[in-house]
């Protein structure tokens, strides 16, 4: 501040003259001019001019006083009147005479500075920091207004990381939380303010951002401030400067699976400056929403760009924000749509999460995470620590990736989460990227007490049910991903599955497959044994939710399963029956074999016990199809390793006591079964031979199918079928056989461009013949070599 001597002896200030009249009247005048002299200082002060201004800066000063304020700057461009003083700019380099940095005063001859002048003549300092020739310039600005502050605080509530706490803030180069709001900033800054304090404290601000501008301190950024307003005009961006696009909170597009729409919320970019060159990325930490099996919540994913050169339209990233889309309006209304049928799916009741699907999925596993066939855990365990690391310790540029394979599939598909991360892959994914398991978000109460943070951060959107549609926002919708996971049953594959390509199960065409078209032994092609399988399987369970007609063993778990036992010779039916049955009875086939199960005592109880829960969990029903190793009796002769099969079956029948769904084993061998295998088997229904009736049928059934297509005339199919009924059915084909044969002649007539002939399916009988007799004949030479042999198993 002036002092009393420089203010009782003022120069003449521009518009004032000193008349000359008495002593009293040259009192009270000067008495008026120093209350004016203390006014005006007042307002320089105000303007944060400092102490010793040039007498020409004053009277500029003064006039811009007098004509008033200069119409406020529209749009992004700061007014270029902002006040200038309050803003230090120091250079930090190191003094090579003393060995340390020290801050050079810029533009200025370096004053020293006493007590808090520094804060209490400054708004704000920017330093420069110089660095060697191998090393790159930074900056950082120290914020000493108080109101400045308190500003940037209330503008920039809605950004993480704690910049504006406590009564020091200092901000980095590249100074994200400024730069990322530049243009809320701007147009705070251009407002007026509520009062002189909120006046002062944007023209500050207004001051801060134009220094910034002019010169920040690094390099890289100054740069980007030469361009950034040609870039913002053409929508366009350079691979250096992509950060600058994505603020925390932007929804932004991608296509991550299977080319399908999809929009993300962007966390935080993994690094500002990506590294430079062919190879390089810029990685984004984002969020999508996903179901866990139990809840919808948000779960972090990190995306990617590859690296570009020159500038390039935002809107042919493959990472753009969503405003950039093309068509956005359709883009939303296609994501709402499809948001709604994930939430659909995802929450649909345990017995109905079996659909029809057709179409390109993602597939993630063969078999069961958890179960092994054998002894060695060392591969299981290897490809667990793998899944574990990429999520741990992911690549220098934050992208996890996992690649699937693609494949198509048409069938039965089961829908579950749960399932998929218990027996599946442990982490889930969207096509090849993983995703984590929780959101990295500060706990702090300053954060969670924060609603502009929460909402940014969309925190409410956690922890929600399918009980709560109504609650759900459209945006939440849209975020929801275009891939659900499940089990596709054919295949025995974890896979990723398109929202697109599922179909509710139900009434399709081949649902008659199991009353019309399978063929049994017996009136009406084993009509009476088609009711009573039905009905068992059908009403399996009914006493869960209807009160039912379970009678408790005395050990109240045991007891509880349905176990069919289908036996006879190859072709005959048996496999067919299990599948044509599950679509009658509308329940999922969950078909294993001794390969899924092992053959190891020590690891078969494990795992059956885990394929048996999966198969509850389902309400499915699970088909074993040549059980023969797990019910052959249990030996006490001196060859073979008796031991371990003894304690094989012992512990599939302990586990079998106390599975509570339904269980189909098929075999071709019952001579050999252990006795106590009969007590646990509810019914078993023998398999011949086919008959002459079947063997028709079945010939009728497939040539059929070729007729309806015009691929066999329809005096051809008379011939054939003549032939079959007169002819054919003695040489005892199995049912495999019979859809060989009329498969195989039609390909012949196919690979000609022609329909099926007679002769196509003569000349096929003629090879499968040869075949079959050469086969009989080899068993009877192995039957008769084994016949004295003293080994149990035979």
């Amino acid at each position: 501040m002036r002092n009393k001597a420089e203010v009782m002896s003022p120069e003449p200030v521009k518009g004032i003259t000193v008349p000359q009249t008495p002593v009293e009247d040259k009192l009270k005048l000067l008495e008026a001019k120093i209350a004016e002299l203390e006014s005006y200082y007042h307002k320089l002060k105000l303007q944060g001019l400092p102490d010793g201004v040039a007498k020409d800066d004053t009277d500029k000063a003064g006039d811009t006083d007098k004509a008033g304020k200069t119409e406020e700057t529209k749009g992004d461009e700061l007014d270029e009147q902002a006040p200038t003083s309050r803003a230090r700019v120091v250079v930090n380099k190191l003094d090579t005479d003393s060995g340390t940095r020290k801050d050079i005063p810029a533009g200025e001859a370096a004053m020293p500075l006493k007590g808090n002048e520094l804060e209490n003549k400054y708004a704000f300092q920017l330093r420069k920091l110089i660095y060697g020739p191998d090393d790159d310039d930074e900056g950082e600005v120290e914020i000493f207004s108080p109101d400045l502050r308190l500003l940037l605080k209330r503008l920039l509530k809605h950004y993480p990381y704690h910049h504006f706490l406590g009564d020091t803030v200092t901000l980095n180069s590249p100074y994200e939380c400024l730069v990322l709001n530049w243009d809320l900033l701007v147009s705070e800054a251009n407002q007026p303010g509520l009062n002189e304090k909120d006046q002062l404290a944007r023209d500050d601000l207004r001051l801060l951002l134009n220094t910034i501008k002019e010169g920040s301190g690094e390099e890289r950024l100054d740069d980007y401030f030469k361009i950034r307003d040609t870039l913002k005009a053409s929508r366009s961006i350079t691979f250096q400067n992509l950060w600058t696009i994505f603020p925390p909170g932007t929804v932004v597009y991608s296509r991550q699976f299977l080319k399908h729409d999809q929009i993300f919320i962007v966390q935080d970019n993994v690094r500002v400056w990506p590294r430079q060159g062919n190879r390089a990325r810029f990685g984004l930490y984002c969020w999508t929403y996903d179901w866990n099996g139990q809840v919808f919540q948000r779960r972090p994913i990190t995306l990617s760009i590859d690296y570009f050169e020159g500038p390039r339209p935002i809107a042919s990233l493959n990472v753009h924000p969503l405003e950039d889309t093309e068509n956005e309006e359709e883009v939303k209304q296609r994501l709402l749509a499809r948001g709604k049928l994930f939430r659909k799916y995802c929450t649909v009741p345990k017995e109905s999460r079996m659909f029809k699907y057709s179409g390109k999925c993602v597939v993630d596993r063969k078999g069961f995470r958890g179960v092994s066939a054998n002894e060695d855990h060392d591969e299981e365990e290897n490809i667990n620590r793998q899944e574990r690391s990429r999520m741990f310790y992911p690549p220098d540029d934050g992208v996890g990736e996992r690649r699937g394979k693609q494949s198509m599939v048409d069938g039965d598909i089961m829908v579950d989460f749960e399932s998929y991360y218990k027996y599946g892959l442990a982490e889930a994914q969207i096509g090849d990227l993983s995703l984590g398991d929780d959101t990295d978000e500060c706990q702090c109460s300053d954060c969670m007490s924060n609603d502009a943070l929460r909402a940014m951060y969309r925190v409410d959107y956690d922890g929600k049910t399918g009980a709560d549609y109504e609650q759900w926002e459209d945006e939440q919708i849209m975020l929801c991903p275009p891939r659900l996971l499940g089990y596709v049953l054919r295949d025995k594959q974890w896979a990723q599955l398109d929202v697109n390509g599922i179909v509710k199960f139900g009434q399709k065409a081949d649902d008659d497959a199991f009353w019309e078209r399978l063929k049994l032994a017996g009136e009406d092609g084993g009509r009476e044994t088609k009711m009573l399988l039905h009905g068992l399987v059908k009403n399996h369970g009914i006493s869960e939710t209807g009160g039912g007609y379970q009678l408790n063993d005395i050990v109240p778990e045991k007891g509880k399963g349905l176990v069919i036992l289908l036996y006879g010779p190859p072709g005959v039916g048996k496999t067919s029956t299990a599948q044509t049955i599950a679509v009658a009875a509308k329940k999922p086939l969950f078909s294993i074999g001794v390969a899924d199960v092992g053959t190891s005592a020590k690891l078969v109880e494990s795992n059956l016990e885990k394929i048996f829960d999966l198969a509850t969990t389902w309400r499915a029903i699970l088909l074993i199809d040549e059980a023969d190793v797990f019910l052959q009796s249990r030996a006490r002769g001196q060859m073979g390793p008796t031991t371990e099969r003894n304690a094989l079956v012992s512990v599939f029948l302990r586990v079998l006591e106390y599975y509570q769904g339904i269980l189909i084993l098929t075999t071709n061998q019952i001579a050999q079964f252990d006795v106590a295998v009969q007590s646990r088997i509810h019914i078993a229904i023998r398999y011949e031979g086919l008959d002459k009736r079947q063997t028709v049928d079945i010939f009728e059934g497939f040539l059929e199918q070729f007729k309806r297509k015009g691929l066999v005339q329809p005096k051809t199919f008379t011939d054939i079928m003549n032939y079959v009924r007169k002819d054919l059915y003695k040489k005892k084909f199995d049912g495999r056989q019979i859809r060989n044969i009329v498969t195989s002649a039609m390909g012949v007539a196919l690979a000609d461009n022609r329909q099926m002939t007679m002769e196509d399916l003569n000349n096929v009988v003629t090879i499968m013949m040869g075949f079959k007799g050469d086969l009989e004949y080899q068993m009877r030479q192995y039957e008769e070599a084994q016949s004295g042999s003293r080994n149990p198993y035979t």
